[in-house]
């Protein structure tokens, strides 16, 4: 069974303000073999640093090229439709008989 530790990264910049601590994961890509590895959630962060547990059998970043990234939480960051809604009129300006074949719209989750 592997153990686990906390790892402390630091940046020269600072971090993206919607990382979140508790729910989002860090994962890293070798710049060697372009492996990506998961580290693990966020447990702590500044602005220029994010500290996560990392299990032993994971190997930690090892180079400052290696490319470090977040994801977030689908459950946890996920809403529904709040209070938008969209109107549309529909109006047939000639005398003719018209028929409409149809009517569509694509939604998606953005955060």
């Amino acid at each position: 069974m592997a153990s686990t530790e906390s790892i402390t990264i630091n940046f020269a910049i600072p971090l993206n303000v919607s990382l979140q601590v508790g729910t989002d994961v860090i994962y890293y890509q070798d710049s060697v073999t372009s492996n990506v590895y998961k580290l693990g959630v966020v447990t702590a962060k500044t602005d220029t640093s994010i500290t996560c547990e990392i299990s032993s059998l994971t190997p930690p970043p090892d180079s400052t090229s290696d490319f470090i990234f977040f994801m977030k939480d689908n459950d946890a960051n996920t809403s529904g439709i709040v209070g938008y809604h969209g109107t549309v009129d529909m109006e047939v300006t000639s005398t003719s008989k018209k028929e409409l074949f149809a009517v569509n719209t694509e939604v998606f989750i953005s955060s």
